[in-house]
């Protein structure tokens, strides 16, 4: 069920009834426009009917028809033409039912009552025109439609000399028009309604999706335990950033990073307190990839990675021991079954650089930063091994400035 006014057919909710306002007018409003043309030629065509059937009352029934109606509703048409349409758009048109109702109610006055049934017809028209054609909302047609009915019967209580016979068939014919387009326009605004409510929510969810697959996206590229960049998430950054050297004819440069004797924090204090250190190593690590493009990454259990685009090989190892040095200073808190205790941890790290071209590629690069970590360890850990570049990077390292 809707929560709506259903005899208005307005939604409780204020500022949700102002956001259904301003799309109906949006949505609608070529088709009102349009309709409302058709309606001003149909309205000025009709005079050739009151010249066929009635040419001895032409003069009064075109001064109603052109000298009242069609100026007044050609003023609505214009003001709804602009900026007027999405604030006083409804209103606007439910008074152009009414001067329309009014003139057709005045013609049926001048006519003599035995020859007017066509003319109470015509308030028939403006009905089927006012509940269906014009997208009127609901209440603004049912105003502008039952004030004809209204000034249809104090026309003929005031002016008019038709039988009541004549009355009660005019009221019975128009009143069941109103009934009928009544419900046509209920239902209409109803549907759109329930439509309006269903896209809102459509909205929300796909907002709410769009959420979730982000924050998945993001944990799908995230370590879940140091929040670093995760295996996948560096590969694929790494090999943006290889093209784009390879485009500039750039330096690239990798650190590996491997925490030593690592497996004796977990066989003495359990997984749980290695898992402290490394979210405590990661954020040493991550605080030595600030600049654009850089990246620190967890590729898997004890090993870590730094991408440092545009950095030279000596910068490169700059860089590293600085993390070296950070982490051999850091006192690592973790909180084993037996209490607090602070534990000193050191790392290897093996530094290779070299500039993207047809010589080199990002896996070799790779490999090379993988043997230069192990050689690392192998001299004695807690050190940054850097091998020497080979001499064409040297030679393109001096050409650049680097």
């Amino acid at each position: 069920m809707l929560d709506i006014n259903l005899i208005t057919l307005s939604f409780q909710d204020e500022g949700l009834e102002r956001r259904f306002r301003s799309g109906y007018s949006r949505r609608y409003r070529f088709q009102s426009l349009l309709a409302m043309q058709v309606a001003l030629v149909l309205f000025s065509l009709f005079a050739v009917l009151d010249w066929l059937l009635y040419p001895q009352l032409v003069a009064q029934l075109w001064s109603i028809r052109f000298g009242f109606a069609l100026p007044v509703l050609l003023l609505i048409f214009f003001f709804l033409l602009g900026r007027a349409y999405f604030r006083y758009g409804q209103q606007l048109m439910s008074l152009s039912l009414v001067v329309a109702n009014l003139a057709i109610v005045g013609m049926t006055v001048v006519i003599p009552a035995d020859m007017n049934d066509v003319y109470v017809a015509g308030l028939m028209l403006v009905a089927l025109y006012g509940y269906t054609v014009s997208r009127l909302r609901f209440v603004w047609a049912t105003v502008g439609n039952w004030f004809g009915v209204l000034a249809y019967n104090l026309a003929n209580i005031w002016w008019g000399d038709v039988s009541n016979w004549d009355v009660f068939a005019g009221n019975f014919f128009c009143i069941s028009t109103n009934v009928m387009g009544m419900v046509a326009s209920y239902s209409m605004e109803y549907d759109s309604r329930r439509g309006f409510l269903l896209q809102q929510e459509l909205r929300r969810e796909r907002s709410r999706l769009n959420t979730v697959n982000k924050r998945l996206e993001k944990q799908a590229r995230t370590d879940e335990l140091t929040r670093l960049a995760n295996r996948r998430s560096f590969f694929e950054h790494a090999q943006e950033e290889w093209r784009r050297a390879q485009r500039k004819g750039n330096c690239l440069s990798l650190v590996m990073i491997d925490v030593d004797h690592f497996k004796r924090v977990n066989d003495r204090y359990g997984h749980q307190a290695g898992d402290a250190c490394l979210e405590q190593v990661a954020k040493v690590l991550a605080s030595h990839a600030r600049r654009a493009g850089e990246m620190a990454a967890r590729l898997g259990g004890e090993e870590f990675i730094l991408l440092l685009p545009d950095a030279s090989s000596d910068l490169a190892c700059e860089i590293a021991e600085a993390a070296r040095s950070a982490i051999a200073a850091t006192d690592f808190i973790i909180a084993p079954s037996s209490g607090s205790v602070g534990l000193h941890l050191t790392i290897s790290c093996g530094v290779v650089s070299a500039f993207a071209d047809d010589e080199h590629t990002l896996e070799n690069l790779l490999s090379q930063a993988d043997r230069a970590m192990y050689e690392a360890k192998r001299q004695g850990r807690d050190m940054v091994y850097c091998p020497n570049p080979a001499p064409g990077e040297v030679e393109k390292a001096s050409q650049h400035g680097v």
